[in-house]
């Protein structure tokens, strides 16, 4: 058997609106070679109830598809796997339920991704699939229950949206019945189009070279166009007229005896539909090819290319320090000493050497970013930006740690705010925060500590710093700081020794 070493199989999982789908693939050259892909129409987006909970009904068909794609991972790496969610796992009230159950099947969490990080995925499996050319592409994704528009050049994406509009959603909104009338199609397209409508003048604006569709909606309509005779594929909005002349005809899709689209594709083809045609209007698009890839290619690309990942989430972290001024020399001197305290208690606390300080490093460069706001309670203003931004790089979950840790970086630790996190996530987060806390303490008056005037020492978890009595005399202020802060950190189970 191939040791994880050798074994360079790569597995992406993407928890869709309308099917889960799973490609497993091998690094070839600067691309990747597929080995076996698996795809289940679950529905996520219908099992929604009125309270935006998935259905017990729907959670157990969403686990079962999740078994089988397990059983087609015993052998891969799980470093070299990625499962992520999308539209419904972002809106779902009871998505923790949900995914608990789903990564004990799978054996990996499960990282539900903003719209932007999902269109960012997508622009980069077609970038990479693609000839690289000096135009500029848009592509277009439609998923269930939302669709990603991306302008790029090359490898780099230039302008990112998810819009709320999908071909689940719309199916279930407009086509409930199954039947196709002009009327009912003609409110779609303008439902479409008025969601639209705020980004239309940017995307016409930055202008395109060629358009690349690459969901199965799109590539369903290129397949009915080609089966009927419409086209030879590339998709137009003359193509998509005459497609629907002949819907209108039939009253019902499934009548037209179709053998090129599945009958699950059939049911929400009508939604998604709707979507398109709403974007070629809406963008003034000529013609449309279709891509194989889509986001779960984008997952496998970015873990080949960790590297490329990496920098993404590097450009996200000075972005934000440089949209919100932050002090740049005191995010360095705060997480020079968060560094320094995790280097001592990596071992005993069990961190991950690179998940755990990396986290802990972006919220000491970000710990003063509301500062940008207001100086009273910045550390409020600091967790509201940074979990309800697009963080381009960052799973959702990881930008709610950073939130949290940036929350509650400083003042009174709000213990109740413990309980949303699984029981090993309050202590590791606890501890994160614990030297976060000391670190920003520290540093308080914005300057550097003098080498051999505070040294630390841990044992369990016992925290020890231990000052240069003259030091220590002249800073009043941290003294007390420190004695204060030891009797908040006691109630996450933390004690702070202050020696002399």
């Amino acid at each position: 058997m191939k040791t994880d070493e050798t074994n360079k199989t790569f597995a992406a999982i993407d928890l869709g609106s309308n099917s889960f789908h799973m490609v497993v693939a091998q690094e070839d050259g600067n691309t990747i070679r597929i080995v076996d892909s698996l795809r289940h129409p679950v529905r996520l987006g219908e099992g929604l109830d009125k309270q935006k909970n998935i259905t017990t009904d729907t959670q157990e068909r969403a686990l079962q598809t999740l078994s089988q794609f397990a059983q087609r991972l015993r052998d891969v790496p799980k470093k070299r796997i990625r499962a992520v969610g999308t539209n419904t796992l972002r809106r779902a009230k009871n998505r923790k339920q949900f995914m608990a159950h789903a990564e004990q099947i799978i054996g990996k969490p499960i990282e539900v991704i903003s719209g932007r990080e999902e269109a960012r995925l997508i622009y980069s499996a077609v970038s990479h699939a693609l000839p690289e050319t000096n135009g500029k592409r848009l592509v277009i994704d439609i998923g269930g229950g939302s669709t990603e528009l991306v302008v790029g050049k090359k490898l780099k994406p230039c302008l990112m949206e998810s819009i709320n509009v999908g071909c689940v959603s719309f199916s279930k909104r407009y086509f409930a019945d199954g039947k196709i009338t002009k009327e009912q199609f003609k409110k779609a397209v303008i439902g479409a189009q008025s969601e639209l409508e705020p980004i239309q003048k940017e995307y016409r604006k930055k202008g395109w070279n060629e358009v690349i569709g690459c969901s199965g909606t799109i590539k369903a309509v290129s397949k009915l166009q080609l089966e009927l005779g419409i086209s030879d594929g590339v998709i137009t909005l003359a193509g998509i007229n005459t497609l629907l002349d002949k819907l209108y005809k039939a009253g019902d899709i499934n009548k037209l005896g179709l053998q090129q689209v599945s009958k699950d594709r059939m049911q929400v083809l009508a939604g998604g539909i709707a979507v398109l045609k709403a974007i070629f209007k809406s963008l003034d698009i000529d013609a449309l090819h279709t891509s194989q890839v889509a986001l779960r290619e984008g997952l496998i690309f970015d873990m080949i290319g960790q590297l490329e990942h990496h920098n993404t989430q590097l450009q996200t972290i000075e972005s934000l320090k440089k949209r919100y001024s932050v002090d740049l020399e005191q995010a360095e001197r705060v997480k020079a000493t968060a560094k320094q305290l995790f280097d001592l208690v990596a071992e005993s606390w069990a961190f991950d050497s690179d998940t755990d300080l990396q986290q802990l490093k972006w919220a000491a460069q970000l710990h003063e970013v509301g500062l940008g706001i207001s100086h009273t309670q910045f550390h409020k203003h600091g967790a509201y930006i940074l979990e309800n931004s697009d963080l381009l790089g960052f799973s959702i979950a990881e930008q709610t740690v950073l939130a949290f840790l940036v929350r509650y970086h400083r003042r009174k630790l709000v213990i109740s705010a413990f309980d949303n996190l699984s029981n090993a996530e309050q202590d590791r987060i606890g501890r994160l925060l614990s030297l976060l806390r000391l670190s920003a303490l520290l540093h308080r008056g914005r300057h550097d500590i003098e080498a051999n005037k505070l040294k630390f020492k841990v044992k369990d978890n016992q925290l020890s710093v231990i000052a240069d009595q003259k030091w220590m005399d002249e800073h009043p202020l941290t003294e007390a700081s420190l004695n204060s802060e030891a009797e908040r950190l006691y109630e996450i189970g933390i004690t702070l020794k202050v020696k002399t």
